[in-house]
């Protein structure tokens, strides 16, 4: 069977209110414990598969759940059990039956859970839903997480009534999105478990201890993007965008501190900057994909670039506290005393608000209930697909194409019905055979596949590589904003051209993006002292050490600059792909 699930964490200060919004209608409360399996070499978590037995009650039920269609669905197979006896028998002839059999190693106990389940059931337009309150731990060896969630599963019904309930309670009771299952967390504990023992099972001494620690938490960079050749362009944005969606969450999870009850703090500004990472390979995807997938609403995209500019204001400071002051310092510039996040608005307090939380919830939403049929572009049908450097046509690639919607769609479908209906009406008057010639509009197929959409992305890409190569032929170079333009288009192209990769995984795309990468570091830097140099030049009448770093900026700035001009002779005027 399958299942449609979505989870909240429940922050300590909202349990007591959750427990009593669910006890306002009838509801039941039940013990879980469970055991879940997996091989020493962790492989049925690297198949993003999960096998447990639990005692619910009095009864044992054996589970296994595998990815679904989309980000809230699990295939989901369920066998009572007599006892705790794990029968992989009861696979045979299932789809989990090919991953089972390939496993190298016996199954082991990894890690369980201790749970205390409050839940009901609750009716709402679209459909039925159960609303579960899990709360208690999750185990492995000597370690243990707390796990405070509410679940909203589909009874019967669409999606829809998911998120209806699941945004109700996220404003109502500031709850936290968390896209990991607690499969998913116990896995890492069980990691984190094995790794703090040496070879002989012993408990290793408090620095590796506290090593582990920082890996648990250590923030969640990007991933390659898994990325069906087969599928339209909306399933490979979708796909993309969850892949997003994961760095983003789990980033803001660890600045919202979901895993550690207040006992420490695990948030760093490296999680900042890798939540930005992940919003900004949204923006990118966007971009690359307008006029060839279904695009998010537009207030969704726009409410993007608030968060982003928020967090980026605190990543901005952090940056140049931690790495740039320093070596103004050694320089020579006196020792001068900043607040951070002088607003109040910590990367933790923007992390955790409803405004963010909603908008992920939102973007979530997006990648479940879109039509995965791709929209009807009538330019794309002009596409040569024999020609590398072809442009798109200005449909697919103006900023109007951006505001791809439902209802620009349908009136693309309506022009198109305008054109035939608009057609010359066949004629009363009969051929010399007598009969009627009748008017036959050809059926002209769009294109569709990945063949197309692969052609549509490199020459998307081959027309970003063009604009940075002959940017300085337009822009002022003695403008700063021209560089920071330049390396915001750099960007773009780095994390289109993860997308591409993730279409085609043996392309060589090497040469090309090491070339990239170090233009791309020399603009960064460019940007930060940049940014320092604005910092500094507002603080000048306050602390007039500030003088000193507004003349050594200046100078640097000028520095870099040449050397951002050079590094951009490097980038070739052509990508190469094979």
């Amino acid at each position: 069977m399958s299942e449609q699930e979505l989870k909240l964490h429940v922050p300590a200060s909202a349990a007591a209110q959750v427990e009593s919004a669910l006890k306002k209608a009838k509801c039941d409360t039940i013990s879980l414990r469970a055991m879940y399996f997996d091989t020493p070499d962790r492989e049925l978590a690297k198949a993003k598969i999960a096998i447990r037995l639990r005692l619910e009650g009095d009864n044992w039920v054996q589970t296994l759940k595998m990815p679904g269609a989309n980000a809230l669905t699990k295939l989901e197979l369920n066998h009572n059990r007599p006892n705790a006896v794990l029968d992989l028998s009861l696979y045979a002839g299932t789809p989990a039956e090919a991953a089972l059999l390939k496993l190298g190693k016996p199954l082991e106990l990894r890690y369980e859970t201790d749970i205390t389940r409050l839940y009901r059931r609750q009716r709402t337009r679209k459909g039925t839903v159960e609303i579960a309150f899990d709360t208690g731990v999750i185990r492995a060896g000597e370690l243990e997480l707390p796990v405070s969630e509410v679940e909203f599963e589909l009874v019967s019904g669409t999606a829809e009534a998911i998120f209806e309930l699941g945004h109700k309670w996220l404003s109502q009771y500031k709850l936290l999105l968390d896209l990991r299952s607690k499969s998913h967390r116990g896995d890492a504990l069980a990691q984190s478990a094995a790794n703090i023992r040496d070879a002989g099972g012993a408990i290793a001494s408090s620095q590796s201890r506290d090593s582990e620690v920082t890996r648990f938490w250590a923030p969640r960079k990007a991933r390659a993007y898994e990325i069906d050749k087969l599928g339209s362009a909306t399933q490979a944005l979708i796909s993309v965008t969850n892949e997003c969606l994961e760095q983003i969450t789990a980033n803001a999870g660890a600045l919202a501190e979901i895993d550690t009850l207040g006992v420490v703090q695990v948030g760093r500004p490296e999680h900042v900057h890798q939540l930005r990472i992940g919003m900004r390979r949204l923006t990118s995807n966007w971009k690359l994909f307008s006029g060839l997938a279904w695009l998010p609403d537009e207030d969704i995209r726009n409410e993007l670039r608030v968060h982003l500019a928020r967090f980026g204001a605190t990543r901005d400071l952090d940056v140049m506290l931690a790495t740039i002051v320093p070596v103004l310092t050694d320089a020579g510039m006196p020792a001068m005393q900043f607040g951070s996040h002088a607003e109040g608005a910590t990367p933790h307090d923007i992390a955790k608000s409803p405004a963010f939380q909603q908008w992920l919830l939102r973007l979530l939403e997006w990648t479940v209930l879109t039509p995965t049929n791709d929209p009807i572009e009538a330019a794309a049908e002009d596409i040569d697909t024999t020609q590398d450097d072809q442009d798109l046509p200005d449909a697919l690639d103006s900023n109007d194409a951006e505001q791809t919607t439902p209802e620009a769609t349908q009136a693309a479908a309506s022009a198109i019905q305008d054109v035939a209906l608009s057609a010359p009406a066949p004629t009363d008057t009969a051929s010399s055979s007598g009969l009627l010639e009748p008017l036959i509009i050809p059926l002209t197929p769009l294109p569709q596949g990945r063949p197309v959409l692969r052609r549509m992305l490199e020459q998307r890409l081959n027309k970003w590589n063009r604009q940075i190569v002959r940017h300085w032929k337009t822009e002022d170079k003695s403008d700063i904003e021209s560089y920071h333009d330049l390396r915001k288009r750099i960007k773009r192209m780095r994390y289109a051209l993860n997308v591409y990769e993730g279409l085609r995984p043996n392309c060589n795309l090497g040469p090309y993006v090491k070339k990239l990468a170090a233009a791309q570091e020399v603009f960064g830097k460019l940007n930060d002292m940049s940014t320092a140099l604005t910092f500094f030049s507002a603080h000048t009448q306050t602390h007039p050490g500030a003088w000193f770093a507004v003349g050594w900026l200046t100078a640097t700035l000028e520095t870099l600059k040449h050397e951002a001009d050079e590094a951009l002779t490097h980038v070739p005027g052509k990508i190469r792909y094979d």
